[in-house]
């Protein structure tokens, strides 16, 4: 391997990809809860970084099912925001594809 290959300075890097997995995981909650399919995200409309958050900083989301396509497709408008209440992350028509249903003893529902 070569050794000199990360010996440069870090790199910002343009989008924070464990947040974006983590928004499709939350909206892929909301569609298990409210279709009884796991799914796989198959698309999204688009996606905006607003800041980076701080080390340690606390952040929740919230993600929204705004519409049910065919062919078992739902889409979500995903929200990830900071503990001052600033905004972090949006995705906007996050399509998620059903894959399989979810088993009876696997089904949920979410406390608000």
């Amino acid at each position: 391997p070569n050794s000199q290959l990360f010996d440069q300075e870090p790199a910002l890097l343009e989008s924070l990809p464990m947040l974006i997995e983590a928004a499709f995981q939350n909206a892929g909650f909301v569609a298990m809860e409210s279709e009884g399919f796991s799914s796989l995200p198959v698309g999204i409309e688009w996606t905006s970084m607003l800041r980076v958050p701080e080390r340690n900083e606390i952040l929740r989301m919230r993600s929204l099912r705004v519409a049910v396509e065919s062919d078992g497709i739902t889409v979500h408008d995903v929200t990830i925001i900071g503990d001052d209440d600033a905004p972090v992350l949006a995705l906007k028509g996050l399509r998620l594809k059903s894959m399989a249903p979810v088993l009876e003893e696997d089904k949920f529902t979410l406390e608000r």
